[in-house]
């Protein structure tokens, strides 16, 4: 196994292999981590709040700042994200984690339907700490 790969098994497939994740990318976004806001409407035109679109550029400015010649990865992901907020104020997690996985769509992976499998951990009281850290594994091909 690679040096920092994680292992796995498919746990839906009976007797299946273990699967090799290897590290691609792993990056932090400064700032309290902010859920991804609902499309507002207006008449019959539909829009991003300006909050939401001003977090996924930050998103994509830490990500451009760690890899700024990366091109999107193809194979198979496992996505680590952890959320390190101020407060417990109210939000899902899959909000959460929803605003970083659609900013690096087309940048990071070519397709968010490439995810194969997800981890998602929230931690409180961070105050001037607060973050996010995503990291990103691809699939291991046999050779």
């Amino acid at each position: 196994m690679a040096a920092g790969a994680v292992a796995g098994h498919r746990a839906s497939i009976r007797g299946a292999e273990p699967v090799t994740w290897v590290p691609r990318f792993a990056f932090r976004i400064g700032g309290d981590p902010l859920p991804k806001e609902r499309p507002r409407a207006t008449g019959q035109r539909a829009f991003t709040p300006k909050r939401t679109r001003d977090a996924e550029q930050r998103v994509l400015a830490a990500f451009r700042a760690a890899y700024p010649e990366a091109e999107p990865l193809a194979g198979r992901l496992l996505v680590d994200l952890k959320f390190f907020r101020r407060t417990r104020r109210g939000c899902d997690w899959d909000n959460l984690a929803k605003l970083p996985l659609d900013a690096l769509n087309k940048v990071a992976y070519l397709d968010d339907e490439q995810i194969q499998k997800a981890t998602v951990e929230r931690f409180y009281g961070a105050g001037d700490e607060a973050r996010t850290e995503v990291r990103i594994y691809e699939k291991d091909s046999p050779a």
